[in-house]
């Protein structure tokens, strides 16, 4: 039994070197670097786009979303005789982060496939972009009803002459032989899941500047998509996901060769821009120099039983005062998963633990109540929020606090006043000011701390997987180009 577990995992990593192998071959000679733009949801170029929302109805939206994703962050479950803990792993099916358009924060255009008679010679697609799913799949022709709905047509893989089944000796992991093809069974925490077959095809990816690049990916060809609310938009044209995570599929563990493990993005601020301003997202040689003046870096936690990345976040300061929370309010727990700091492309506004969340709440009404003359705390906050205040009497200037992060390696990630604060109206127009963080309740007695993208806006932001490191440091975000 020892000899052939032993065989099945010299296989597998064979198996995975040859593929990574394979992958690097493919990437032009010219560059090992990659700029994509990232395409939000609200911009005037998403595939998704709503004309006829007003700004305060778009951040209703966001508080919504990052209330549903943060509960996929539960990780271990209490299992049924509640004296024992239960990964979210169910016969090699991991269950991941909730996943729909509603969720979806980012999105990215690539070429799937090769059709040597077609111009372009790839199918284009719109992918979700999410750094805590592993996944890299899309919808495929043959699905009929089982597949939601979506404008462009579904991938004909079978008319690719790239694609490439694995088969019964390769099946890869966490897949199972069915019909003589490897199957893939993605579930996530809303209910959605994927059943799709494992096999390899040849991805396009084309920068800004119009340098294209080929690469050769695992990836799932979806053939039986359920509980994927997507489907009801008729306008749709989300096709499936590219999963960035802490996984054996994931894009960066399938480039890891090609890019070094680097990858880098630097997010604007949801109002007061352009909705059709471009984002970028950088790998490899693309990813600008770390001398950024006050770059600070902080390690990355990648427990091979998540797919996120975990950072190890060690207080938070209102204003200049660190506020004294047991540091295990904050920690990552023991089994790696069910408390802890994620650090999250698809929340976005950050959500704090529970317990954490109580002392850090009462600072900053503290700190507004003693500094504002000028505003009352509301019994009853609005639009989701769980701290707002209302201006009744003048003047009309708020003073607000700074709110920082203190992360591993005196690394301290400040949060500006105007992403950590929503200022607006009431339902009565009176003059409003909300809190800009969320508390996690999915957990009472711990719970996951997640830094969402809103408070990471204006940050070059650098992953920097090989040595597992996060770099950071705030710069002027428009202009990153």
């Amino acid at each position: 039994m020892v000899n052939q577990t032993m065989l099945a995992f010299v296989l597998m990593v064979l198996q995975l070197f040859s593929f990574l192998s394979s992958a690097t071959s493919y990437v032009n000679k010219i560059s090992g670097g990659l700029t994509l733009k990232m395409i939000h949801r609200d911009s005037q170029n998403s595939p998704i786009y709503q004309t006829n929302l007003t700004d305060k109805e778009r951040m209703e939206n966001y508080i919504k979303m990052s209330k549903m994703r943060v509960k996929s962050f539960l990780g271990p479950q209490l299992s049924k005789n509640n004296k024992s803990l239960e990964f979210l792993n169910r016969n090699n099916v991991i269950i991941r982060p909730t996943l729909n358009t509603q969720s979806l924060l980012y999105f990215i255009q690539v070429g799937i496939g090769t059709f040597y008679h077609e111009s372009p010679t790839s199918r284009t697609y719109y992918l979700g972009f999410d750094t805590v799913s592993d996944l890299i799949w899309t919808q495929c022709e043959g699905c009929g009803d089982n597949c939601f709905h979506q404008v462009d047509p579904l991938f004909p893989a079978a008319r690719s002459s790239t694609y490439w089944q694995f088969r019964q000796a390769y099946c890869p992991q966490s897949s199972k032989l069915l019909n003589n093809h490897c199957e893939l069974e993605m579930r996530y925490a809303d209910g959605a899941k994927v059943l799709a077959i494992a096999a390899k095809e040849t991805f396009t990816f084309t920068s800004e500047g119009g340098r294209s690049q080929r690469i050769r990916l695992i990836f799932g060809c979806g053939f039986n998509i359920q509980n994927f609310p997507q489907g009801n938009n008729p306008d749709n044209k989300i096709s499936g996901m590219m999963g960035m995570g802490n996984g054996f599929y994931s894009f960066m563990t399938q480039t890891h060769t090609i890019f070094n493990g680097n990858f880098s993005y630097c997010i604007q601020p949801m109002f007061g821009r352009r909705r059709d301003s471009p984002m970028y997202l950088r790998f490899g040689n693309d990813v600008l120099p770390q001398q950024i003046a006050g770059m600070q870096t902080t390690p990355i936690d990648r427990d091979r039983r998540r797919l996120s990345y975990y950072l190890n976040l060690q207080g938070i300061s209102v204003d200049t005062k660190r506020l004294d929370i047991p540091s295990d309010f904050l920690e990552i727990a023991r089994d790696g998963i069910s408390a802890g700091c994620v650090i999250d492309s698809g929340s976005s506004i950050s959500t704090i633990a529970n317990r954490a969340f109580k002392i850090f709440r009462n600072a900053v009404r503290n700190f507004i109540l003693k500094k504002n003359k000028n505003v009352r705390q509301m019994k009853k906050p609005e639009m989701g929020y769980h701290l707002c205040f209302e201006r009744y009497r003048n003047p009309l200037t708020l003073n607000l606090p700074k709110i920082t992060f203190h992360f591993e390696g005196n690394a301290d990630f400040v949060i500006d006043i105007n992403e950590s604060f929503y200022i607006g109206v009431t339902r009565n127009q009176k003059g409003m000011v909300c809190m800009q963080f969320l508390n996690n309740t999915s957990n009472k007695y711990g719970g996951v701390t997640v830094l969402g993208i809103h408070q990471q806006a204006n940050k070059r932001i650098i992953y920097d997987l090989s040595n597992n490191l996060l770099h950071f440091a705030s710069t002027d975000c428009s202009r990153d180009n």
